[in-house]
């Protein structure tokens, strides 16, 4: 099927047809598959791909949408995408379930993207109150290290509350159906489920928050000249939420099915840029350690995570967006 709809001859020249019609589709480049999550986080891709700047760029590429970073990066490590949008939890899980890939940069960080809603029909108002509450948490994405984060800095032992791990399909339902106490919610589902529960829900304040960031990675063996383009698009993209606010709102919130109200709500505590930061390496370590600690992955060793930093493509394209020394 897929050699006939590359022939164009007729039929009495069929096997000169059929000649010239193998040739073309031996010349004929796949699209590049980039998984890009859905959610507020991966804004700037979104963008990019809307806007076509992949193929301003001479990028030819296939988008798969997926309901979040983690699921975006097991597209990439099924073979079935070459570049994955992703924040950094999902990378230590990928990594300690031995799988291989390149970060090639990061292009987005919140430490407003997570937080904690609970129900004060379950008599929670404050951190403490957690205590013997039910917690929902995604597994292994940047909302499950949020929620270690917030119990360690607030004084809740980890030990007193049941982790519950829910479904990402569901947003917040588990919460809004009160299956679970409370919920550690990466956005949007953590500010929907808030307006949602009305006078039931509170998110709750953190002594320190957590800073997620979320990156482009990649298969190994990409060519320089396609992650080039790439970042340049992804460039293009942050630009346009950062010069051109309003126009942005817009093309999300038509995107996102909201007002642009909303859309520009959601965007509210994001520093979107293009870079490599000493910061991705310390984060990925101490999450490796945490989730060595819990149990929650195999071995015992921390990852050589600056061993993954694919750095050359983005010192091309601009050698200032480095922190990191490799």
């Amino acid at each position: 099927m897929l050699l006939t709809s590359c022939f164009t001859s007729p039929l009495r020249r069929w096997v000169a047809g059929l000649l010239a019609g193998l040739a073309a589709c031996a010349t004929q480049a796949a699209p590049l598959v980039i998984a890009v999550g859905d959610s507020t986080l991966f804004a700037p891709m979104q963008l990019a791909a809307q806007e076509g700047y992949f193929a301003a760029e001479g990028l030819e590429v296939q988008v798969i949408g997926c309901v979040n970073g983690r699921r975006c990066l097991k597209h990439l490590t099924d073979g079935e995408a070459q570049v994955a949008t992703v924040a950094d939890t999902p990378l230590v899980f990928a990594l300690h379930a031995g799988h291989r890939f390149d970060i090639i940069a990061t292009f987005g960080s919140s430490a407003r993207d997570a937080s904690l809603i609970a129900r004060t029909d379950r008599g929670i108002s404050k951190p403490a109150d957690l205590a013997g509450k039910r917690i929902g948490v995604v597994r292994g994405t940047s909302a499950h290290y949020f929620t270690n984060v917030f119990l360690l800095v607030n004084g809740v032992p980890r030990d007193s509350v049941n982790l519950v791990f829910i479904d990402p399909n569901r947003g917040g339902d588990p919460l809004l159906r009160g299956e679970v106490d409370a919920a550690g919610l990466y956005r949007p589902a953590g500010p929907h489920t808030l307006e949602q529960l009305g006078a039931k829900g509170v998110q709750l304040p953190t002594l320190r928050p957590y800073t997620v960031m979320v990156n482009l990675v990649a298969q190994p063996g990409l060519s320089q000249d396609t992650l080039l383009r790439l970042l340049k698009a992804t460039r293009r993209g942050v630009a346009l939420i950062n010069d051109q606010p309003a126009r942005a709102h817009e093309l999300l919130a038509a995107r996102w099915k909201v007002d642009v109200r909303n859309a520009a709500s959601q965007l509210d505590g994001y520093d979107f840029r293009l870079g490599l930061d000493q910061n991705l390496l310390s984060t990925l370590e101490a999450e490796s350690r945490w989730a060595i600690r819990e149990g929650l992955v195999e071995g015992r060793t921390v990852p050589d995570y600056l061993e993954l930093m694919r750095v050359e493509p983005l010192r091309a394209l601009d050698p200032r967006a480095m922190t990191i020394i490799k």
